[in-house]
């Protein structure tokens, strides 16, 4: 007596699964695509068309914020030197110092970088950390340096916690004085 082969048992197995499954995904698709989708006609349409121009003008979301400060935010306002410490401890420099911090606001510089692009990559490094900064363009001889500042601060005390917290992630930074 002669026997069939195990091949085309296997073979008439695997042809005859196949065609079930796609049977099988061809009618779940049927009527996946049939059904409506839940939650959508609950919710109630708009009975009007919203339209954000007025009178011909778009609306501008920044209006209030341009209209109350003459000059874009990055524009220095001021001329800014570097504080040094001084090794000197008279009573007369003291009161002077304290003078000048009165009338004096801080500035910490976060980098100044001869590309924009790094620049604004600093920016937003500064940004992730939760920190306003601007980028100041200063053009010379040698060409333009961009600066990354934050401030102004009142005290020497807010811009040295500022410099502090910098340096705990690893952004070296100077403090400088506006007058």
């Amino acid at each position: 007596m002669a026997s069939k082969s195990g091949f085309g048992n296997w073979f008439y197995g695997f042809l005859t699964g196949g065609v079930v499954g796609v049977a099988t995904c061809a009618i779940a698709a049927f009527f996946i695509t049939n059904t409506p989708i839940p939650f959508v006609n609950k919710v109630d349409q708009a009975s009007e068309k919203i339209n954000p121009v007025t009178n011909g003008n778009p609306i501008d979301p920044n209006e209030r914020l341009n209209s109350t400060a003459s000059s874009p935010n990055n524009v220095p306002k001021s001329k800014v030197t570097l504080v040094e410490a001084s090794s000197d401890k008279s009573p007369t420099s003291e009161s002077t110092k304290v003078q000048s911090e009165d009338v004096a606001r801080f500035v910490v510089q976060a980098g100044a970088f001869r590309s924009e692009e790094a620049a604004e990559g600093r920016r937003a490094e500064l940004g992730m950390m939760g920190f306003e900064s601007r980028i100041i363009p200063k053009t010379d001889s040698t060409g333009t340096v961009y600066r990354v500042r934050l401030g102004p601060y009142g005290t020497m005390k807010e811009a040295s916690e500022v410099k502090r917290l910098l340096l705990n992630n690893s952004i070296p930074s100077e403090i400088g004085r506006i007058r």
